[in-house]
């Protein structure tokens, strides 16, 4: 509970693998996965300006993400450890307030409240870092990051390369319609700051 002292502050989530750091080729599957050490790590580009940005407007930055390979056995929590330390270092001076993620997968014996689309890991920053949800954003390149950010309370930004035409199949999922669909980093920021409607977001 809040003391006299204490005010909520507005934050924006912000999903890792795709919005802060480039996915990584597996081709044992096949498919753009996340990276699992450190020598994979690549900073999206303009991450570290957006988050620069971001906090001169005042928000609070907190990164959520899912780490299924925990569940899975191929990711060790040394190894994400690893990634996010690398991660960090390479988007300084920018950097996050709070890092929240879900080591669950429901194939693999665990059905959690953390694991997105569900909000859990968002209701948690908020209450851990005093954040006002109603005042905040989530950002992601996924469906299920909409979903957890509308679920939560906060205005939600897509962030894909596919035309939204294509993109807007998917919005009869539940909870699954964001606010604003773009192509980059430049263009969330242009968002927050209400520099851009949403009709130009979705152009």
């Amino acid at each position: 509970m809040l003391d006299a002292a204490q005010t909520l502050s507005p934050a924006v989530f912000l999903d890792r693998d795709g919005v802060l750091n480039e996915m990584v080729y597996d081709p044992t599957h096949g498919l753009l996965d996340s990276p699992r050490r450190a020598e994979q790590v690549v900073a999206v580009h303009n991450a570290k300006e957006l988050l620069l940005e971001l906090r001169l407007m005042g928000y609070k930055i907190i990164v959520v993400t899912n780490q299924p390979g925990i569940a899975k056995g191929t990711l060790t929590s040394s190894d994400l450890h690893t990634v996010h330390e690398t991660l960090d270092a390479a988007l300084a001076p920018a950097t996050w307030d709070a890092l929240e993620f879900c080591p669950h997968h429901p194939e693999f014996g665990v059905a959690c409240e953390c694991r997105k689309p569900k909000p859990g890991m968002l209701m948690k920053a908020a209450l851990e870092n005093h954040i006002d949800l109603s005042k905040s954003w989530m950002v992601g390149d996924g469906l299920v990051d909409v979903q957890a950010g509308r679920a939560a309370g906060c205005k939600t930004v897509l962030v894909t390369k596919l035309k939204v035409n294509v993109v807007e199949r998917f919005f009869e999922m539940q909870g699954a319609e964001p606010d604003f669909v773009v192509r980059n980093l430049v263009e969330v920021l242009g968002c927050i700051r209400g520099e851009l409607t949403f009709q130009k977001c979705r152009e």
